[in-house]
């Protein structure tokens, strides 16, 4: 499908259903991200422990996102930058295809409140939640066969209700919608890529090249 096709089908489609959807996808500021005064706090609080901790802190520490991106993992997440909070340098390595929007996102705020150099390295696949995770870095490194997919989020109908009315599927309509944007802007603004931009190459359903990614912010590196 060529791009002219897939503007018009998703103009349509935003024509048919409007009157029940939030507005269109805006740039917004990225919500989720902390303020340059509170960070300057949490890097001063840092240094001085760093200064009184009455052993050596080791420079930087591999915080693991590898699998399916869940809960637990979040927890996981947690824990190793916990573990790591004195750390000048965190390197985050990251392999999945992607999982739960709302534990990427727990990760992705642990991730940018560490007071350290964020870096991320990207294994065989960054996809999916896996996207927002690694926006999360200051520097982003993806290997030469990574696999990157950047996509709209979405959902299973629940098991439990036997009978999807139109409400609860236009409840859900906005709950993805609210979602896409938070993705999309939290992408945004960590890139420096237009908003309309990734929305298109979002809908598309299909891997970025590396050369797409590195021409858009996404990625700093391919790895030799």
């Amino acid at each position: 499908m060529t791009e002219p096709d897939l503007l018009n089908r998703l103009a349509t489609l935003e024509a048919q259903v409007a009157e029940f959807l939030p507005a269109p996808l805006e740039r917004r500021s990225n919500p989720f991200e902390p303020g340059d005064c509170l960070m300057a706090r949490v890097r001063a609080k840092a240094e001085i422990d760093r200064d009184k901790a009455p052993i050596s802190v080791i420079e930087m520490a591999e915080i693991r996102v590898i699998g399916e991106v869940d809960d637990a993992m979040a927890m996981s997440v947690h824990d190793q930058l916990e573990a790591a909070r004195l750390c000048q340098c965190i390197n985050v390595q990251i392999d999945t295809q992607g999982g739960d929007f709302a534990a990427a996102m727990r990760i992705y705020r642990a991730i940018r409140w560490h007071p350290g150099m964020r870096r991320a390295k990207l294994g065989k696949r960054c996809m999916s939640a896996g996207v927002l995770i690694s926006m999360a870095a200051d520097y982003r490194v993806a290997a030469a066969d990574t696999q990157y997919l950047m996509h709209l989020t979405a959902d299973n109908p629940d098991p439990n209700k036997d009978r999807w009315t139109l409400l609860r599927h236009l409840e859900a309509m906005r709950v993805l919608r609210k979602r896409d944007s938070e993705y999309l802007n939290t992408i945004a603004d960590r890139s420096g890529a237009d908003l309309a931009e990734l929305a298109i190459e979002a809908a598309k359903d299909e891997c970025q090249t590396l050369e797409w990614c590195l021409a858009h912010g996404l990625i700093h590196e391919v790895a030799k």
